[in-house]
């Protein structure tokens, strides 16, 4: 399994967001000249943080991470802040909430995540965060797309049917089985890049007549890409080669159903799309 590997190179520059809907007319706020400069030394979620003077902060601008998106949200954050210097206002070196903070290029990361899709925004006064959040929405980006749409995901209770009413009894249909048929196809989309990174997302499309049960899904890199981390699915990476096995919550996908693994990867120079994709040593379209 691979490590916690994160990149070295930084963010430099302001981050553009990839996304196929319309662009947000929001703009990253940059930090007061009063704030101080520190490190990130550790990401309990993907709104709280843990910064080298002892304080405990959580983000202002963002609500609790969507529990069937928060494994990326808090990868998303150790990407962008683990280790990195920021930017904060002073405060009271306790816990404190509702602290806005800054990457050292200026960028407000309240701002970034909810643009990506990554946490719903808490300001519902502010025309920022709703400009991100509507752009997020509209392009399918991360809790937004595929497998939360937008929902947290939660037990669901279905009524009981109305008992039958009587009738002549029929005979019982003739039934004839269908042999199971394994199909997929993939997307493959590179949602967030900085220079020497990126997010992508390979979304595994059922094109079978029967569910997967369990899954491992295989590609290969052409520029030495890496993988740094991964959601909703465990990565395995030797050379160019990298698996992806489902986890516990992702295993089974309906026939007809979709299924997104998220990944954090590095790059050097240019950044082709993977070959090579399979689920479970089958080949799968392209889409």
């Amino acid at each position: 399994m691979i490590g916690a590997i994160f990149l070295t190179a930084g963010c430099t520059g302001t981050p553009t967001p990839i996304a196929s809907g319309p662009p947000s007319s929001h703009h990253l706020v940059a930090p007061p000249t009063i704030a101080n400069t520190l490190t990130v030394q550790g990401v309990e979620d993907g709104r709280t943080v843990l910064l080298s003077d002892g304080t405990r902060i959580r983000m202002a601008g963002l609500a609790a991470p969507e529990e069937c998106w928060a494994g990326a949200a808090t990868a998303f954050a150790k990407a962008f802040l683990l280790d990195k210097p920021v930017k904060v206002d002073p405060g009271d070196p306790a816990i404190v909430d509702e602290v806005p903070l800054w990457l050292e290029d200026g960028t407000e990361y309240a701002l970034l995540a909810v643009s990506q899709g990554v946490l719903r925004h808490a300001s519902p006064h502010d025309a920022a965060f709703r400009d991100a959040e509507d752009a997020a929405a509209k392009a399918g980006l991360g809790l937004w797309g595929d497998p939360c749409r937008g929902q947290p995901k939660g037990p669901t209770s279905t009524p009981a049917p109305p008992p039958p009413a009587a009738s002549t009894p029929k005979p019982a249909p003739t039934t004839t089985t269908t042999a199971p048929v394994f199909g997929c196809a993939i997307t493959y989309r590179v949602t967030y890049r900085w220079n020497g990174g990126y997010n992508a997302d390979v979304t595994i499309i059922n094109t079978g007549n029967a569910p997967i049960s369990g899954w491992t899904l295989r590609w290969t890199f052409t520029r030495g890409q890496i993988v740094t981390d991964m959601w909703n699915a465990t990565a395995k990476q030797n050379g160019a080669d990298v698996s992806a096995t489902n986890v516990s919550y992702s295993a089974t996908i309906p026939a007809g159903a979709k299924q997104v693994v998220g990944y954090t990867g590095s790059n050097r120079a240019d950044n082709p799309d993977p070959i090579g994709f399979s689920v479970n040593d089958h080949p799968c379209q392209i889409r």
